[in-house]
This record gives structure tokens, sequence and C-alpha cells, in this order.
């Protein structure tokens, strides 16, 4: 008889409360580890260099709770994709977290550790910045749900202002623009937790995450620190599965030998090797990509890899370095950027923004928010319904792209999320 893999676990189950909320929650999963945080308290901050107030804050409180060796601590971030957001980047500092793993026999374990950053320190490390504020409480509030998302003519009307604008600015080296589109859907909180389960049983190779809120499944880590080893993945350029193994084989030589595909790729990686070369010492300069397949696509992927200089900084100094990347925002892409600040009706929020944990070394792994959903308030809650998402896809427009065949791939998109809540 087989044994269950920790994947098979409702993580629901595995809550200390009998009810729990899930904007409060803190999951953070691949393949079989899985780590769960409760409790604790939530710092909110806005305004500019999120990530790098975000990284002095935490190292202020680490610094002001005098740990001793045996201490542990640890944090869950979850950033916004722009600076100027309206939603503010999220750091939650659970009281304890707990890791569900199996021994050699298959045999349940799990392991729980207290956090050792008070909350008197990280009150203290609030008060020096201005523009954070501590929240007593392990749920962040909800952000509104936003009632302007594009339809299917919009979005495409959406994707032809981008040619236009392609075409218009080939002489300053616009490229591409990564476009992204919402979808808002009403269902329960069970369903949620569900969801969990559902995206750790479907994609066991991606990073499945829940912090404040925001739920998803990422193939795409944006940047590890251990012991002063920085190591990046950079995803760019994909193609579908096949329905037969000849058909995907096929896809798969297809993906590695497309020109056009290889081309976005490789000003992907390179935008992350040049933004890391001032603070990383690099073991390759232009590492070569390889193809990384999950269930539903295959992806060209390149590792980045190196060792940070000088020894000084946290995981999340390494990631503001680089955020936004070319793969969201597009290329060159503080260009791209500005543009999607101009054509996108609704606010991203934390959606292809970083999320994951730092501990009180500042080592940790940092992904990027994608193939995700936002849970929100509902300017008219349905009593039946008592969870509504707000969905997030996003697609790299370049020149030639067809504007129909580009709404056809981000309705694709939605499907994973979907899926997993149960709704299609």
């Amino acid at each position: 008889m087989s044994v269950p893999s920790p994947a098979d676990e409702h993580v629901r189950a595995l809550m200390p409360d009998p009810d729990p909320e899930f904007a409060a929650a803190i999951v953070w999963a691949r393949g079989d580890d899985l780590v769960l945080g409760h409790g604790g308290v939530t710092v909110l901050l806005d305004g500019p260099r999120r990530l790098t107030r975000l990284s002095a804050l935490w190292r202020r409180a680490v610094e002001a709770s005098e740990l001793a060796p045996d201490d542990r601590a640890r944090a869950w971030v979850s950033s916004t994709f722009a600076d100027d957001s309206r939603e503010p980047a999220v750091l939650r500092v659970p009281a304890t977290w707990m890791r569900v793993s199996r021994d050699v026999q298959g045999r349940p374990q799990t392991e729980s550790t207290r956090q050792a950053v008070t909350e008197a320190a990280l009150a203290q490390a609030v008060a020096e910045d201005p523009r954070a504020r501590l929240l007593r409480s392990a749920a962040p509030p909800l952000p509104d749900a936003q009632e302007h998302a594009w339809d299917d003519g919009q979005y495409a009307r959406a994707v032809e202002r981008i040619l236009d604008l392609l075409d218009e600015d080939a002489a300053t080296g616009l490229r591409k623009v990564v476009i992204s589109r919402t979808e808002t859907l009403a269902t329960t909180a069970r369903a949620l937790w569900r969801a969990v389960d559902a995206l750790r049983s479907e994609y066991p190779q991606t990073w499945v995450f829940a912090v404040g809120g925001l739920l998803g499944a990422t193939p795409e880590m944006l940047a590890t620190l251990r012991d002063g080893r920085v190591g990046s993945v950079v995803l760019a350029g994909s193609m579908g599965r096949g329905a037969t193994p000849e058909a995907d084989a096929a896809a798969r030589e297809r993906l590695a030998t497309h020109e056009r595909l290889a081309d976005e790729h490789r000003w992907a990686a390179r935008s992350v090797c040049d933004a890391l070369a001032d603070v990383v010492d690099l073991d390759e300069a232009h590492p070569e990509p390889s193809v990384l397949t999950l269930p539903n696509v295959h992806h060209l992927a390149t590792s980045v890899t190196g060792r940070l200089t000088g020894g000084e900084g946290t995981v999340l100094d390494v990631v503001a370095r680089m955020h936004p990347t070319a793969a969201v925002g597009g290329t060159p892409t503080d260009a791209a950027v500005e543009v999607i600040g101009r054509v996108e009706p609704v606010d991203r929020g934390r959606y292809a923004g970083p999320v994951g944990w730092l501990d009180q070394d500042g080592d940790g792994e940092i992904a990027l928010a994608l193939r995700c959903a936002q849970q929100v308030r509902a300017a008219e809650p349905d009593p039946d319904l008592s969870a509504v998402m707000r969905l997030h896809a996003g697609g790299g427009i370049v020149a030639g792209a067809v504007a129909e065949e580009e709404v056809a791939e981000i309705g694709a998109k939605f499907s994973p999320m979907r899926r997993a809540l149960g709704l299609g």
C-alpha cells in the first residue's frame, strides 16, 4: 500500500484553530515540505523603497530582541508589484510556525518553533519608519474589490494599444510589455483552504503560498539567500504541454529552439544578472537556459547563482535590486512599468510582487506572486458566499502579437486558480 505524502494532508485540519481565518494564515509549501504559521502580529508598510525598508525594519526588530544562540525568528513577506500601489506591503510575524513532513517510514511528524522576535521589539522598529504600522492582529485588512476589470473586448483593445506603443517607441527600445488582467469570483471560506490542498497536489514543483489573504502557486523563485550564497531562477518564454508524449516532446523541442522566445528569455535573464552584478559575485556572467516542465506548461529557465559580496544585507535587499524584473514588467523594465501604470485599470497590489520568508540572519526564500488570487472585501457581501477572490493573470506583449490570441491565452491562465477554488 502506498504511503500518502504530506501534500495529501488537509492544511486546514493542521491549523491549531478549529475555524481558522484564511487572511490570518501563513502557508509556505513545496512538494512534501509544508510550513504553517499561526497567530502573531502584522506590519503594514507603504511608500517608496518598500523592500529595503522592510529589510531594515526586520533587522532592527531582530537586534532589539537580543536573541540567544538557539533562538529562532522568521517573518513572511508579501510586498507589492509597485511602490506607488494603494495596497501596503505585508510583513507577517507569527507567534509560532510548524513544519510538517514525514520520516523515512512515511509516518507524519511535526516540528513547532516559537517566535523569538518580540512584539515590543517590532513596535520599536516600526516606530522608526513613519509609513509603517503595527497591527496587533494576525489578519491584515482585506483590500476593496475593484470593479474596473477588462472584459475580453477591452483586453483586446489594450493589447492593440500596447502594439501601437511598441511600434511608436521602437526608437527608444521598448520591446515587451507584460500586462495583466483580473477576474473577481465569489466562493466560500472553506474553498480557500481546499484550494491550498489542490494547488499542492496539482503543482508539487511550485511554491504554494498564502500570506495576508494572497493565495497562489508560483514556479518562479526570485531569490534565495543562505550562508552568503544567492540563487535566482528566471522564467520567461513558455509553451503549453502536448496532449500525447510525442506531442509533448515536440512542444518541448520547439520551445528550446524558438528564436523569438529565446531572445525574450535572454533579455529577462540579462536583466537579473545586470541587477545583481554590483552585490553578487556571479558564478557565471551569462548562464545558459534549460527547459523546466510543469504539469501544464514548459518554461525556459535560467539559474543564476553567486556569493553576496561583503556578506551584508538580507534576502530582501537582494530582491530590491531585481524587482520588478523583465519577466513581470517587460523590456526595458522601467519603460514597460511606466506603460503598465498608464494602461492597466486595476492596481496590481501584491500580484507579481515578492512573497516569501526571511529568518534572523536575513537568509530566506522570496518568490514572485504569480498564478495567484487575492482575497478582497466585497462591496455587497453574499451571505452564502463568504469569500471573494480577485484572480490575476499576465501575459507578455511583443511586436507581432495577435490580440485575439492574447485574449485566449490569458483566459487560459486563470484556469489553475479557478480549478483550485472549485469554480472551473
